[in-house]
């Protein structure tokens, strides 16, 4: 493949498409994040889709999720619930 046709990796991801739902598919029980001292959903997500708030609990900004489950996974106290959304993301390139 000739260089010049070679797309770089952030021009890429440009090309992905959201289609937002109006409502979060992504629930979190933030009485549970104010015991969580560490919050690493919020370094473990790709899209920064949480926030620590000064107040110890978290705010989803579920219109940037790239639905990878990651925060799933990781959260020690089960305090995200996740649902796949209706819009999705199509991905272009992957």
């Amino acid at each position: 493949m000739e260089s010049s046709k070679i797309v770089p990796l952030l021009k890429r991801l440009g090309l992905n498409t959201y289609n937002v739902d109006k409502k979060s598919h992504i629930e979190v029980n933030t009485d549970i994040c104010i015991n969580c001292k560490d919050k690493p959903c919020t370094v473990s997500c790709p899209a920064g889709t949480y926030e620590a708030l000064p107040d110890g609990r978290i705010a989803v900004h579920y219109e940037r999720c790239l639905e990878c489950g990651g925060a799933l996974v990781i959260c020690p106290f089960g305090a995200i619930k996740f649902r796949f959304p209706e819009g999705g993301i199509s991905y272009r390139y992957g």
